[in-house]
């Protein structure tokens, strides 16, 4: 018994078999959760200033702490507050981002803190003025 294939079957048997060798190489290039999380963690960064402090959770779970610095792309620097050396992380690294309530650098404050000087100054301006009153009518 002699099992011959012709040209045209044997072009299809190879045709079936590259394509099924290539598909799962296709799925295995990106992860869409993880590519989603890093452009939540893209968006959560670029709403705070530069110099915010700033604590970074990692994937493998270490922990930096700094002042941040540039955005790019794909990456972002956080000058570390122990070295105070920056340093470069991709967001798809990054598991969480959580602002800090310090502020490092000139320009860096987020312009909600409560200045008791001009209240103090309007108080001690109203009791001259009161004071001035009431030696005049005196």
């Amino acid at each position: 018994m002699k099992i011959g294939l012709d040209r045209k079957s044997l072009l299809c048997l190879v045709v079936a078999f590259t394509l099924c060798a290539t598909i799962p190489v296709a799925f295995a290039q990106q992860n869409p959760n993880l590519d989603k999380h890093a452009r939540r963690i893209e968006k959560k960064l670029s709403k705070l200033r530069a110099g915010s402090y700033v604590q970074i959770d990692l994937r493998n779970n270490s922990v930096s702490l700094g002042s941040l610095g540039s955005l790019s792309d794909s990456t972002f620097q956080v000058v570390d507050s122990d070295t105070n050396k920056p340093v470069t992380f991709a967001y798809s690294d990054v598991a969480g981002v959580h602002k800090g309530t310090e502020y490092i650098g000139e320009g860096s404050e987020s312009g909600r803190h409560f200045h008791i000087g001009l209240p103090v100054l309007i108080a001690a301006g109203a009791v001259v003025a009161g004071a001035a009153v009431y030696l005049a009518i005196r």
